[in-house]
């Protein structure tokens, strides 16, 4: 099965195990999380998880609380995210935090990250396993807030280089991205060595899913109402800018910095489209594109050495995260 039709396959099957840990009711918790939740997401996260479990031989079924976990960790941190980044649209429609006011949008989120704790707690697997799958769970969430505090205080820098740039979505993206495949793999049974490896793989490919999900941004956009350009809205400190500051020459470089710094509501489309030319004219466009096929080779390399039969579908996902057009 492709990987795209296995993505929508189990993505969609998470769905029921989510309204038992979230009833549907007219409440101040239940209302801003399903709006929030019931706005198109692919369910991408999960439906690794249940994926890697199966491609090494585990029962799907069991990792379904954990796999379901994973998607509420992403749920909330998006909906924190929004109220950070003063994003005011989610998946085309208002954020939670614009339609229930930032105080509902903060507490729910609070909430989907204790049923997510309690999703893996009421798994029905060995104790062993579900302390392990805590451990993982842990890591993930700690290691990703690391990564945002410094995607938040990168902004506007002058000084914000590549290196600055993969350090920081190894932390916010790599552990995020990585988490369900090792969950899934830790409930099939995989040895210590394979696990080691798909952390490893997460390295290469985390940091290729967010680079393709920066030039997303330039293009279609990220279901933001169909906006273009809403990282360079927020200032966010994005591969094409790390690269445009390597490169461009002064003027250009203090120009970059000074729109960056543009509070969001005083970035114009016309603005926007300025720093789009600037990424044009350094070729930062193309060099992203490129810099990320490169980090799915080093995938591929990394997956020839996880000590699993199935290789064919780790390589599958690599290849997807680059070249992904929503």
């Amino acid at each position: 099965m492709e990987i795209e039709e296995s993505l929508k396959k189990y993505g969609k099957g998470i769905d029921e195990h989510l309204k038992k840990l979230f009833p549907v009711r007219d409440d101040y918790l239940s209302e801003p999380i399903w709006y929030h939740m019931d706005t198109g997401g692919k369910r991408m996260r999960p439906a690794l998880c249940l994926i890697v479990c199966e491609a090494l031989g585990g029962n799907p079924d069991e990792a379904v609380p954990f796999a379901a976990a994973v998607e509420i960790l992403h749920n909330m941190f998006l909906m924190h995210d929004d109220i950070e980044d003063g994003d005011t649209m989610r998946r085309d429609k208002p954020a939670v935090w614009v339609k229930y006011g930032t105080a509902n949008a903060i507490n729910a989120g609070d909430y989907l990250l204790g049923r997510a704790y309690r999703s893996i707690l009421d798994g029905n697997l060995p104790q062993g396993k579900r302390l392990r799958l805590l451990d993982i769970f842990t890591l993930t969430y700690e290691k990703t807030v690391e990564g945002q505090a410094l995607d938040i205080n990168w902004r506007g820098s002058t000084k914000f280089t590549i290196e600055d740039y993969l350090r920081t979505v190894e932390l916010k993206t790599a552990y995020y991205l990585t988490c369900g495949m090792v969950g899934g793999a830790v409930i099939a049974g995989a040895s210590d060595g394979a696990i080691d490896k798909i952390w490893e793989l997460g390295k290469s490919m985390g940091p290729a899913f967010q680079i393709r999900d920066d030039l997303i941004d330039l293009t279609v956009g990220k279901g933001r109402g169909g906006v273009i350009g809403s990282d360079i809205k927020e200032g966010k400190p994005s591969f094409l800018y790390a690269y445009t500051l390597s490169k461009a020459g002064a003027a250009d470089k203090e120009r970059l910095v000074e729109i960056m710094l543009k509070p969001r509501e005083s970035t114009s489309a016309s603005v926007v489209d300025e720093v789009i030319k600037l990424y044009k004219k350094y070729d930062a466009i193309n060099y992203s594109q490129r810099f990320a096929e490169g980090l799915v080779e080093k995938a591929f390399k990394a997956i020839e050495e996880i000590p699993v039969e199935n290789k064919a579908t780790f390589r599958e996902i690599a290849q997807f995260m680059a070249q992904r057009t929503a």
